[in-house]
Formats: C-alpha cells, structure tokens, sequence
C-alpha cells in the first residue's frame, strides 16, 4: 500500500540520519523462525534532538541527565531545607542540588521538588525507599526526573528594587511564611537599624505571604534591602522599598 511505502522509507531515512535504531525481533518471533516480526514498538521521548526509549530514560542514561528525581505533591510550604531533611542523614553525602521552583509572582512554591543525585544507581534506591512516604502532612509521589531543567526559577528574587520614596524608613518583605509573626518579623530585621513597628498583612484571618518592616531613621531601608534572600522559618525572602504606612 502507498502509506505503508512511505513509512516503510521514512524509517530508513531515520536510520540512516541516525535518528532510529533498528527494532529487535522479539523472542518470539526468533523462535517461530518468522523474519522481519518484530514486538511491540517502544514508546519514545525526544530528548536534545534524539530519540531515546521509556526505559533508556528510566534506566538512567548518563547524557540525558537523568540523575535528578522529581517529586510531586509537596507542601506549598515546604522548603529546600524540608526536602533535605526529608531524605535523612543517609542521603546526605549523595544529594548534589535540590531545587523548590516557586511561583513568579507569589510567595508558594509549585508543588514539586527537584533532587540531583552523585549516581543513577542511588537515585533508583531512593525512588524505591522513599516513595509515597509522607512530608508535612502530603505524601510524595517520586519518580525519574525527564525535564529538560529542572533549575528552580530565581526571578522572582532577582526582580530590580522599586523606585525608592522619598524619605522612605518602610520596606515590604515578601514570600513570607504563614507562621512568621510580627515579633518574628523585627527580630530578623535588627541588625538594619532601629525598628519602630512591623506588620504582617493578613486575609481571611490568616497571614497572606508578606508584610511591611517600619524604621527610625531612613537610612536603616538600605540595609534592610540587602536582605534579599536571607530566610525567616527556613524560607527565603524578598525585600523592597515601600512607601511609609502614613502615606
């Protein structure tokens, strides 16, 4: 039949541009003496221009850079700090990076965890270990990682300062855990200069993610935003110049 001609040399074409490897016949058809019947076409995933098999991906092919787990269902909360802890002591010396993508423009992350291993044969064991075990009240689903990157997006702490008011003594801190308190707050900010008051912006009676830091003098927001990144509860922070609350 025409259509079968023409796959029948497009998939000679592939081969030949190397972009195709020729199928096996299964054992089946060896036994049977049948040439040409081949098993069941593996499913395949475009990787970096290629075609690579499910199971080459799962199998942990060095050039796909298939040593990262990915993990899903996290807590909105949870941090890089968390999912460390998460794996133990045990894993410690083995876990390279582990990366908490959040949201560009709030405070949550998205759900999901990235963890690079030393070895694919170490992150097989902790797929197999840790697996639908539980994490602050969620439990986690595990598996190979076949993103392209799995980087966690940074944006949302390398946004440019807001233009500063003048005589501005407020800043506003962002990506703030709900427990953080008010008390909390001040003592982070401190070592910026004297404090005059804090608040922590709430909605539907709980904390909504941010809240605003009040100074004495003015030249205490300098410091303060420098403080971009640092953590409060294991969670890093942005902060930004705001206008005063009087304003």
């Amino acid at each position: 039949k025409p259509g079968r001609k023409r796959r029948e040399a497009m998939r000679k074409w592939r081969e030949s541009q190397g972009l195709e490897t020729k199928t096996q016949p299964t054992m089946g058809a060896q036994k049977a003496g049948k040439k040409g019947v081949t098993g069941k076409k593996a499913k395949r995933q475009r990787v970096k221009g290629q075609l690579k098999t499910i199971n080459e991906i799962e199998n942990g092919d060095e050039k796909s850079g298939t040593s990262t787990i990915m993990i899903s269902g996290l807590n909105f909360d949870a941090t890089e700090e968390d999912v460390r802890n998460f794996f133990g002591d045990e894993c410690a010396e083995s876990i390279i990076e582990v990366s908490v993508p959040l949201y560009k423009d709030g405070p949550r992350n998205r759900g999901v965890a990235f963890v690079k291993v030393d070895t694919n044969k170490k992150m097989h064991e902790m797929i197999q270990q840790f697996d639908k075990k539980e994490l602050m009240d969620r439990y986690l689903d595990l598996r190979v990682s076949t993103a392209k990157r799995t980087t966690g997006d940074d944006s949302y702490f390398a946004k440019e300062l807001s233009e500063k008011p003048e005589m501005c003594r407020t800043v506003g801190v962002f990506n703030l855990c709900w427990k953080v308190t008010e008390e909390k707050l001040a003592t982070h900010f401190k070592d910026c200069g004297e404090v005059f008051a804090t608040r922590i912006v709430e909605k539907n009676g709980r904390s909504a993610g941010y809240g605003y830091v009040e100074f004495v003098g003015m030249n205490s927001v300098d410091n303060a935003v420098k403080l971009t990144g640092t953590k409060i509860n294991r969670r890093p922070i942005r902060v930004d110049y705001a206008p005063n609350w009087n304003e």
